[in-house]
């Protein structure tokens, strides 16, 4: 037989066998089993957290409340006064390893969302945050309320940047010697200042450099040394609620250093208004810090400024949402300066920590126990620090409401007539200096006592103006708010508990 013929032969019986062969019904496709819930434990460090064997997945619950007790010791219109001065809720987590989380709401005063972002953390080089956060500037800005070295910080907003919506890329380079943080922000605040939206379309960016260049050294001397550069730039259109409009407060918290003079108004009836307005052309913040720690000794400096440019003063008037007349007043632009310098040691031997996004307190190394014996942490601080603004933006005009001939032609009516204002920038103190004592006693890592006692003074008052006394305060006696004094001494005792 061929060779042809036998292929042939097998073929066809192979083709006789398929068919007899019964026909099988499509089988089903394997279900993919269902994952087994991945168990949780709760955990208690310092805080509760519940969290996943393997840790892939975090959520920590925290609290705070700082308790305060103010007293001022000389001829001081601020009030003597117990307060809570921060009460906040605290959650904040890690999801899928790489996703981490925090929210966090402050009660105090007029409660607000306060952190409110997510992270993701491609690797150590690189992260991207969104939400609401704080904007990277300053170590002692940066730091966490309750990590606080001192009761009050040397300066405060618009010094500082404050919490703002936006988006960060950060990342620690270079063998972890080098964190970069890099971000674009609203440049308003926060949902409690512009609840709607942000005021214009202007962006703030920010960028932030934190160096510990000898990080590698064997020497505790070099490896202990930080440094920092950073910078904030947006243009702007108008003065904002939470960076102009508030002033300058003090490290007494209950003053201010000056306060911010623009849109006053001359008179209204409801519809038509008689008014100081202000336009800027941009605020630009940059500074420079330099921190060592060598054991229980710590020393830190920060030089910080900020700049605005192109203030202009109008005086307007406006009826309903028409602005009918606008009269240029003032245009100018300036700087203010804040210098802080501050020394501390710990007695009983421990160590801060610091990093790019602040300072950490440490736990004590004998933790006070009742019947125990244990002593606490006990830390001395010393802080000097200045203010300086051009005092440029301290020069007033007066500025008279507008007549009763001077709208005939448009037909307004003069509800400003025979009443003025005097406009200026800013009105309290061209240069004011701080210097703080202290001591602070932890006696276990959820509670810790600090106390300090600020001086303020302003050299050469005659030149430089005064401090607004009890300028930041509730004080009922409106003719004595704002006072311009030329020193002021206050003792601060507060309580932090945290958990």
């Amino acid at each position: 037989m061929h060779s042809n013929e036998i292929r042939h032969s097998l073929l066809v019986a192979v083709l006789m066998v398929g068919a007899a062969a019964p026909v099988r019904a499509q089988e089903a496709p394997t279900p993919t089993p269902t994952p087994a819930p991945e168990k949780f434990e709760v955990v208690y460090r310092d805080g509760f957290e519940i969290r996943s064997h393997e840790g892939a997945n975090q959520l920590r619950i925290g609290a705070s409340v700082q308790l305060d007790w103010r007293t001022f010791l000389d001829d001081s219109e601020a009030p003597n006064s117990f307060d809570i001065r921060r009460a906040r809720i605290d959650f904040r987590g890690r999801l899928r390893e790489w996703i981490t989380y925090r929210i966090q709401i402050s009660l105090e005063n007029e409660p607000y969302v306060r952190n409110a972002w997510f992270d993701l953390g491609w690797s150590d080089a690189f992260h991207l945050r969104a939400g609401q956060m704080k904007v990277p500037f300053s170590t002692s800005w940066m730091t966490f309320d309750n990590q606080v070295n001192f009761v009050e910080r040397a300066t405060a907003a618009p010094v500082y940047p404050f919490f703002d919506r936006g988006l960060m890329a950060w990342g620690q380079v270079f063998d972890n010697t080098l964190t970069y943080q890099l971000g674009a922000y609203n440049g308003s605040g926060i949902d409690l200042d512009t609840p709607c939206g942000d005021i214009d379309d202007h962006k703030d960016v920010a960028l932030r450099l934190f160096a510990q260049p000898f990080r590698g050294s064997d020497s505790q001397t070099l490896r202990g040394l930080y440094l920092v550069g950073e910078g904030t730039y947006g243009p702007q259109s108008v003065a904002t609620k939470r960076f102009e409009s508030g002033g300058l407060t003090t490290a007494s918290f209950e003053s201010r250093i000056w306060r911010w003079r623009l849109e006053q108004v001359i008179g209204t009836d409801g519809r038509s208004m008689d008014a100081i307005t202000a336009d800027i052309d941009s605020r630009t913040r940059w500074g420079v810090e330099a921190h060592w720690l060598n054991g229980p000794l710590t020393a830190s400096f920060e030089y910080l400024v900020l700049s605005y440019d192109g203030i202009s003063i109008s005086h307007e008037y406006v009826q309903g949402s028409n602005r009918l007349l606008s009269d240029p007043q003032f245009s100018g632009s300036g700087d203010v300066r804040s210098v802080s310098l501050w020394v501390s040691w710990f007695v009983t031997g421990e160590h801060k920590y610091v990093d790019a996004f602040g300072w950490r307190q440490p736990a004590p190394n004998s933790e006070l126990k009742p019947g125990t014996g244990g002593t606490g942490a006990w830390e001395l601080l010393a802080r000097l620090s200045t203010t300086t603004t051009d005092r440029s933006l301290f020069d007033t005009v007066t500025v008279p409401g507008y007549t009763a001939e001077q709208l005939a032609a448009l037909g307004g009516v003069a509800v400003g007539e025979g009443e003025s204002v005097k406009a200026a920038v800013f009105d309290g103190a061209a240069e004011a200096v701080e210097a703080t004592l202290g001591v602070n006693w932890t006696l276990n890592p959820n509670l810790r006592l600090q106390f300090n006692l600020i001086h303020l003074w302003v050299p050469d008052p005659e030149t430089n103006g005064g401090l607004l006394s009890a300028g930041n305060s509730d004080l009922g006696d409106i003719t004595a708010r704002n006072r311009k004094l030329d020193s002021e001494t206050s003792a601060v005792l507060r309580a932090i508990f945290r958990f």
